[in-house]
């Protein structure tokens, strides 16, 4: 009988062993789960991120490119207005409407609004206006070199008629969304320039 009784403690003991084995074993189990489980939710994520990042660097790309093209037929065969004079006919003009992702920092025209790349954005001119940047949340700044003739300047609505503003600088989108843009050859000082009709309220 007591023989019996140690085999019977013996093979609680030996039982709760394996039992407590195996809790150690799910346990671990459920532990390399969750970390599977959380490392797929980060690359998915990770993935998401990064492609909607290469897909609007390539939309704003493709926007750039149809304004350029849009922009040399008119600098081409376009006749300028002499913004000094008041009674200047209106100038050949192109207007552009594209779609910018909401994922947009900013898309300049004629500047780099960034220029140390600490997000603060200042205007100004780059190349003489002749080059487009622009940049996506968790993208690069990208920048589009552009023939010396196009030199892009913000406009000023003075009175009856859109002048260079200041003694010029570049235009600076920050929105997403629809967009739509005019743009003027004009004259001054004998220096053809494509004039934006708009104003971004960013002074330098």
């Amino acid at each position: 009988m007591i023989q019996k009784n140690k085999e019977m403690v013996y093979d609680r003991k030996t039982r709760q062993g394996v039992d407590d084995l195996a809790v150690d074993i799910l346990l671990v189990r459920l532990i390399i789960s969750i970390a599977i489980i959380a490392a797929v939710f980060f690359i998915v994520a990770f993935g998401y991120t990064y492609l909607k990042t290469v897909l609007s660097e390539k939309q704003v790309e493709n926007d750039c490119n149809i304004i350029q093209s849009k922009i040399y037929t008119m600098l081409r065969s376009g006749v300028p207005r002499d913004v000094d004079e008041i009674n200047a006919v209106e100038g050949t003009k192109r207007t552009c409407t594209f779609d910018l992702p909401d994922n947009i920092v900013y898309l300049a025209f004629g500047v780099d609004p960034d220029p140390d790349n600490d997000g603060y954005l200042e205007t100004g001119l780059t190349m003489d206006g002749a080059v487009i940047f622009y940049r996506v949340d968790g993208g690069s700044k990208k920048v589009i070199w552009l023939n010396e003739d196009f030199k892009f300047r913000e406009g000023k609505y003075d009175v009856t008629k859109w002048v260079v503003n200041g003694d010029g600088q570049g235009y600076i989108i920050t929105g997403s969304g629809r967009q739509t843009l005019n743009f003027e050859l004009v004259e001054k000082n004998h220096r053809i320039y494509v004039l934006i009709q708009a104003n971004d309220g960013i002074e330098s």
